[in-house]
């Protein structure tokens, strides 16, 4: 009757004990949950909203650098050729990042920058620019490549007529590149979808390409109908929450519109996540008071058992085996096995009849329980009975007994037999074991509802810094951590536009960050533009902005300036932070930087016009040698279409042979012969008339036609001078200039000795004059190059020096044969300033290292008596001739 009462009494304590539990669980969890949905669905709509600010700016950026380019007076100038203007576009798109434009007429007749025409007249984006809107379309099929693209279209305006259509296109990746930098937790997912549910952004890659749409096919692809509903609300509010049912499991999202599309961002995380912590806590908890109460109960049962059989007297033991299910296994003094009953048959998996005599207890032992075997076999030895031994056996299969062994001796058998009975105790020793987990979870899980204010404060901290990075790359240059252009516009916008304030715009560009980057990669080249920024850092003044535009673009916005020289300080103080090299592990890279200024209102009503002539004027500043500054001038406009329309002459005039090369001897003082002839190019155009070298060498330069039009002029002049070696004249060489653009191609050296050999001409009858800025330029690069052209047998003249930044350093490593003073110092001699003794100096120091001496544009006889007395090698210049054609030129030879 006791037991009968205590045993019911445990009962009811245990379900007492769970109904509680589950009550108190249930109350904490309804009402934490409930605040975590609410205020998940706040962020959740927040972080959309961020997410679909970071896509606008994108999409805004992007079309705003159409916008500028269509803009520009030769794009929007109808006597300008379509061709021509593609030829602008290439060189636009290079410098801004497009992978391809395209310029289309106002039928919708295009061309695009890789040389393909198509018609777009039917495509949406251009019917809206046509009419004057800019816009950014759906993702299309493009037909260049038949890859998904999105197209960023303007207008392209002449006066108030519309002429054509300016557009660009990128891979839809991009917005899948955007929504892969903005999730919430590791299983989040962000994504963006069309006005008509089509999805434009995904993760799932398969998804953009398939055009996966969940309002017209969630039924096809599988979807509950919650995750349609969810994406219809989605197209009728501009922003919002919700949740739906996603692979089986809740799933709580929020989404914004984008503006000025019919696009929207949404985020999403599924339940899993969300309430990770506290599901966790209450499940085990749930689960663990269960399963103590379970294994309580079953422990006292099977331990009232297992007390009743050990102290059932043997007298009945035989009767009990086979009830009790116990182990018998007969053994010798070494524990060779020869009995096996039944019982140990069906756990061990082994036959008697097959292992008798021939296996061994120890053979079949856990290893973790030698200790227990050792222990057996002493008392086995010793003649002693055991009680209660812990022992585990391996059955056949491998798997782990946990067996409590009896050690019997056997009188009748003279020590030689022994038999041990074993138990099974592995499901007592799996709930202990249990039981002792259980404890240590549970522990754990009263710690982790301790933390769980904690863990909410953390979920908490970590939405809000996830904010601050969506802030941060929306107005923020990610490579340098300077502003980017929406940033700058907004602080202008907010500082500058339609107020009483003075401002000026300062745009910069390095000089041939194209070459660092073929160069030396691109990993270096972003090294570069991060040491670059922290230049400008350190220049700027407190209230100036500094903002990267893109590639090695940088811009810098004053407000409320003083006067003009307060802006030409500032500039020349920044030119003059870029003459040290810039030091990036083991290599040292000299870059400069031109700049153009535009002034707030005088150039400029808003931003964009602003932006455009402080483009402008950094061309100008590029044009006019680099490494300085230059403010816009409204006639900069005109200089560019003029050189655009040289540049296009050019073209045209290597094919119609409209250049030729003029011959200028020079003489060697000793001897009064002519040593050799320096080869100047000319063109007469029939177009634009007799056309400057100083007008249309920087052109071909920055055009990539120097190098064409470079092998041209050494041809013909190898031509040349090989004709002056067949006439006997083998003591006379001839002199080439050479650009820094053709210094810079992989194949010059080749391109040289080939030209040689072509003509079958020596290399030590041409001399290569290379200027001293050019030289000095990427110094490492170029001394490589002109040692291999010296091993070649070519000679190397530094031209114009003393206009450069040669120091005396760099002159006695400069792997040079001769040195030609500059026509400016020639003209100080006969002056009575410092300046009148700097040639003879020049002429000294040259000497020394070993040199040889030209002295170019000699005029009168006053000069050349001054070199002679100096001794200078050579002289050049109009005292003796003028540059002649070819044919005039061989008759100055005796």
């Amino acid at each position: 009757m006791r037991r009968n009462l205590r045993t019911r009494a445990i009962l009811i304590s245990s379900i007492a004990i769970m109904i509680f539990s589950i009550a108190i669980g249930a109350f904490i969890y309804y009402f934490a949950s409930d605040a975590i949905v609410e205020n998940i669905s706040e962020s959740l709509t927040e972080i959309a909203m961020l997410g679909s600010k970071a896509v606008e700016s994108s999409l805004k950026g992007s079309l705003e650098v159409i916008e500028t380019i269509a803009a520009e007076e030769p794009i929007k100038d109808p006597n300008v050729s379509a061709e021509d203007k593609i030829k602008l576009l290439i060189n636009e798109a290079k410098r801004k990042g497009f992978a391809r434009m395209s310029i289309a007429d106002a039928s919708g007749n295009s061309v695009t920058t890789d040389g393909v025409r198509l018609y777009v007249g039917d495509r949406e984006y251009f019917k809206l620019a046509i009419k004057g809107i800019k816009n950014v379309s759906d993702p299309i099929t493009s037909r260049v490549d038949g890859t998904l693209i999105i197209t960023f279209a303007v207008p392209i305006a002449n006066g108030e007529d519309i002429i054509g259509v300016l557009y660009s296109t990128q891979n839809v990746e991009v917005l899948s590149q955007i929504t892969d930098g903005i999730k919430l937790g590791t299983l989040g997912r962000s994504y963006i979808i069309d006005g008509m549910g089509t999805t434009i952004a995904h993760e799932r890659r398969d998804q953009v390409s398939n055009r996966v749409n969940v309002i017209l096919d969630w039924k096809e692809l599988g979807f509950d109908e919650s995750m349609h509903d969810f994406f219809i609300n989605m197209q009728r509010n501009e922003k919002g929450a919700g949740q739906y049912i996603f692979d089986g499991q809740k799933t709580y999202a929020g989404y914004a519109k984008i503006p000025d599309t019919h696009w929207y961002f949404g985020i999403s995380a599924p339940k899993t996540q969300v309430f990770k912590s506290i599901d966790q806590i209450y499940f085990f908890v749930g689960f663990l008071l269960l399963l103590i109460i379970v294994i309580f109960s079953a422990a006292q049962f099977y331990i009232r058992i297992l007390r009743k059989n050990l102290a059932t007297e043997k007298s009945i033991a035989d009767a009990a085996i086979e009830a009790a299910n116990l182990i018998i296994i007969g053994m010798d003094r070494e524990g060779t096995i020869f009995e096996f009953n039944r019982y140990a048959e069906i756990k061990l998996g082994y036959k008697k009849e097959d292992i008798a005599g021939d296996l061994k207890l120890e053979d079949i032992i856990n290893p973790d329980a030698a200790p227990s075997y050792d222990k057996l076999m002493e008392h086995i030895k010793s003649g002693k009975s055991l009680n209660s031994l812990e022992l585990s056996l391996k059955n056949k299969a491998g798997d782990e007994l946990y067996l409590l062994w009896n050690l019997n001796l056997m009188p009748d058998h003279e020590d030689e037999y022994f038999e041990i009975v074993g138990m099974n105790i592995s499901e007592r020793v799996k709930i202990e074991k249990d039981l002792i987990e259980s404890h240590e979870e549970l522990t754990s899980l009263y710690e982790e509802l301790y933390a769980s204010e904690e863990t909410l404060r953390e979920q908490y901290e970590e939405l809000s810094e996830k904010e601050k990075s969506i802030h941060k790359l929306a107005y923020y240059d990610p490579l340098t951590g300077l502003s980017n252009r929406i940033n700058l516009e907004v602080s202008f916008n907010g500082s500058v536009l339609n107020k009483d304030v003075k401002a000026a715009l300062l745009y910069m560009d390095l000089d041939n960050f194209k070459f660092v980057n073929d160069t030396f990669g691109h990993s270096l080249g972003d090294e570069l533009l991060v040491k670059v920024a922290e230049n400008i850092k350190e220049t700027v003044k407190e209230g100036y902005i500094a903002a990267r535009l893109g590639g090695d673009e940088f811009m810098i916005l004053i407000t409320d300036y003083e006067d003009l020289e307060e802006i030409e300080l500032f500039a020349d103080r920044l030119l003059k932070n870029f003459e040290p090299n810039f030091h990036i592990g083991n290599t040292s890279i000299n870059i400069s930087t031109s700049i153009g200024i535009a002034l707030y209102p005088d150039n400029g009503r808003d931003f964009k016009e602003l932006l455009k002539c402080a483009d402008i004027a950094m061309y100008a500043a590029k044009e006019a040698g680099r490494r300085n500054y230059i403010f816009f001038d409204k006639n900069m406009n005109d200089i560019i279409v003029r050189k655009m329309k040289i540049q296009n002459s050019m073209k045209k005039a290597m094919e119609n042979n409209e250049f030729s090369l003029h011959y200028q001897p020079q003489y060697e003082i000793a001897s009064n012969r002519i040593r050799a002839f320096e080869a100047l190019l000319r063109w007469n155009s029939p177009e634009h008339g007799f056309v400057s070298p100083a007008d249309f060498i920087g052109i071909a330069e920055s055009s990539g036609l120097i190098v064409p039009l470079g092998e041209w002029v050494l041809n013909e002049a190898c031509d040349f001078i090989k004709h002056v070696i067949d006439m006997g004249h083998e003591n006379i060489s001839i002199s080439v200039n050479v650009s820094v653009i053709q210094l810079m191609q992989e194949d010059f050296l080749s391109m040289v000795d080939g030209v040689l050999k072509n003509k079958g001409l020596k290399p030590s009858y041409l001399e290569l004059e290379i200027t001293e800025s050019v030289l000095i330029e990427n110094i490492d690069l170029n001394m490589k190059k002109i040692k291999e052209l010296r091993e070649l047998g070519v000679k190397i003249s530094l031209d114009d020096f003393g206009t450069g930044y040669s120091s005396l350093t760099y002159l006695r490593e400069l792997p040079i044969d001769v040195l030609k003073i500059d026509k400016s110092f020639i003209d100080n001699i006969l002056s009575t300033g410092e300046k009148s003794g700097l040639a003879g100096s020049i002429i000294s120091l040259a000497h020394d290292l070993g040199l040889e001496v030209v002295a170019e544009g000699v005029e009168n006889e006053e000069q050349l008596k001054y070199l002679e007395w100096y001794n200078c090698d050579v002289v050049q210049g109009y005292l003796f001739s003028r540059p002649l054609p070819g044919e005039k030129a061989m008759k100055l030879i005796p």
